[in-house]
């Protein structure tokens, strides 16, 4: 129990660990005895009503255990803890909207006390009452403009990937080349481990610290992996390439910890494994019930922040019995259900044939379309067609809100996008691209809430997908750094124009305020916060965003 509730607070977006040294008398009396089943783990500064957006309160934890203590809002995007002396925790909030968060205080065990748990439950009083400010709404206080880059800044999570192929435990991937192709625009690679000399056994347990490598070249690289499992990249899947139903389920076990250890730089996992290339074609051996189940299985295994990708619309639908009116909306989006975790891949993006069988009918079209608003899109093109034309591709990238795409294949198709003028513009639009507009702040004063309006347009054709921190940092004049939450989840802002108005506290008079989309797991590691795509405004030695100056 120790362990798993360890594992699942170290997977958390914020962890804070404040170690007791203090002794405990071992003394053994009754009286001792019940004391020591008890650490009387207690919390004082609870707030009784709602907490404005944009101010804070003190938390106090209190217990006889010596044990490490953790604390976790379950929704980081809105609440920001900030441990101080004598287990006293800063807790900071912040959202658009009202709103109820949880905040849960963990215990572990100590040679005395056992573990022990707490949580409390409070409202945030939202900034905004009615609807946000629209682009052509005039703006109070001090406005803030900005001009957009010409340039498409390398950002995470999102554009053209490379592939490494692993076929074997000495396939090796090294980090220079990861920083190498990362430097020339990449920040998204995949993985394709084949599996094709363990057909009627365990992986080796070379190839599996070889899996190891491969994701901290990944990570030493400055990257993030799209993860993908197969045994044969045939055209033709039979039972001599394929393993038995059994077998695959054994591997997916075996992956399982690999996955786990390295959820920081997993973007998006295919589900893979059946049929040719791990496409879920060309197969005798998987019935939708073994795909189901294979599928089940991956979900379990992949940490619960990440998703998965299925090759068509229509599996996802038949393995779990939904209709053309069950997809994934507003309200169930990034909720952790299965179904919200399960996002799609098209391996031939634009052809003949409803795209080789992605599409069974236009309803699996319109399925997609709604549902790849919330869950990631990406994949390949396959073969140039006479609908292999620019016009086509910007079309259903931004339909099907494509975040991902193969850089290396189809050279012909790639080649019609840069004779045809549309190569910029898909590179630049795949996945996020954020650019501020404008920022207006009321009257600043030292130690006061300022009310914040920020508004932004992504132009790019997608959200951000995975779990994302998003924080104003004052830096004052002083020097030193506060940080509070933005109070909006930047996987809400979808295509098109955004605003969020919100609160903060400048501690100075005069300072620099910033805006940080940082990745949850790599808090500290600038290369995979968000960079706005506006002229001298982010800082790549920091990760931040600059808003504004005040002198």
């Amino acid at each position: 129990m120790k362990n798993l509730r360890k594992t699942a607070f170290l997977s958390a977006t914020i962890l804070l660990v404040v170690c007791c040294t203090a002794k405990v008398d071992k003394t053994s009396n009754h009286a001792q005895e019940k004391d020591l089943a008890d650490p009387e783990l207690s919390l004082s500064g609870v707030p009784a009503s709602a907490v404005p957006s944009g101010t804070s309160f003190v938390l106090t934890v209190s217990s006889k255990s010596g044990g490490d203590i953790y604390v976790e809002s379950d929704n980081p995007a809105f609440v920001l803890l900030q441990a101080k002396s004598n287990r006293e925790y800063l807790i900071s909030a912040a959202s658009v909207k009202d709103r109820e968060v949880t905040v849960s205080v963990w215990q572990e065990e100590d040679d005395t006390y056992s573990e022990a748990t707490k949580e409390f439950s409070f409202q945030i009083q939202g900034t905004v009452k009615g609807a946000l400010p629209g682009l052509d709404d005039e703006l109070s206080g001090t406005v803030v403009t900005y001009t957009e880059s010409n340039k498409s800044p390398i950002n995470p999570e999102r554009g053209l990937y490379r592939m490494f192929e692993i076929k074997s435990a000495s396939d090796i991937i090294s980090a220079s080349d990861v920083k190498a192709r990362r430097a020339q625009g990449n920040a998204v690679f995949m993985l394709e481990f084949y599996l094709m000399d363990f057909m009627k056994e365990n992986i080796s347990s070379s190839y599996i610290r070889n899996m190891r490598d491969c994701f901290n070249a990944i990570r030493e690289g400055g990257a993030k992996a799209i993860v993908r499992f197969a045994y044969t990249n045939q055209w033709i899947a039979g039972e001599d390439e394929e393993p038995p139903v059994y077998i695959v389920m054994n591997h997916v076990k075996q992956i399982k910890p690999v996955l786990q250890e390295n959820e920081d730089v997993i973007f998006v996992m295919q589900a893979g494994f059946v049929g040719t290339w791990g496409e879920w074609t060309s197969t005798t051996h998987f019935e939708i019930e073994d795909r189901k189940n294979l599928c089940d299985a991956l979900l379990e295994a992949l940490p619960s922040s990440r998703q998965i990708g299925l090759r068509t619309a229509y599996h996802k639908r038949k393995m779990y019995n939904l209709s053309y009116k069950d997809t994934v909306t507003q309200a169930t989006a990034h909720d952790g259900s299965l179904i919200s975790r399960i996002g799609g891949h098209n391996d031939c993006l634009v052809s003949v044939s409803e795209d080789h069988g992605t599409y069974k009918c236009v309803e699996d079209r319109d399925y997609w379309m709604a549902e790849t608003r919330y869950t990631i899109m990406g994949g390949e093109t396959c073969e140039l067609c006479e609908w292999c034309q620019c016009e086509h591709y910007l079309q259903e990238l931004a339909d099907f809100h494509w975040t991902y795409l193969n850089a290396g294949y189809h050279d012909g198709v790639i080649s019609r996008w840069k004779t045809g003028g549309c190569y910029d513009e898909i590179v630049d639009n795949l996945g996020y691209r954020l650019v501020f507009k404008d920022v207006s702040y009321e009257t600043l004063e030292a130690g006061k809430p300022c009310k914040l309006t920020i508004r932004m347009e992504n132009k790019g054709y997608a959200a951000p997908m995975n779990p994302r921190l998003a924080y104003l940092v004052w830096k004052g004049s002083d020097g030193k750094e506060v940080k509070s939450p933005l109070g909006a989840d930047p996987r809400t802002w979808h295509s098109g124009y955004n605003s969020v108005v919100t609160m903060f506290t400048p501690t100075t008079a005069q300072g620099t305020l910033y805006l940080e989309l940082s990745d949850p797991l790599l808090p500290d590691n600038p290369l995979y916060s968000i960079a706005l795509a506006n002229d001298q405004v982010f800082d790549k030695n920091t990760g931040y965003n600059k808003l504004f100056e005040v002198n």
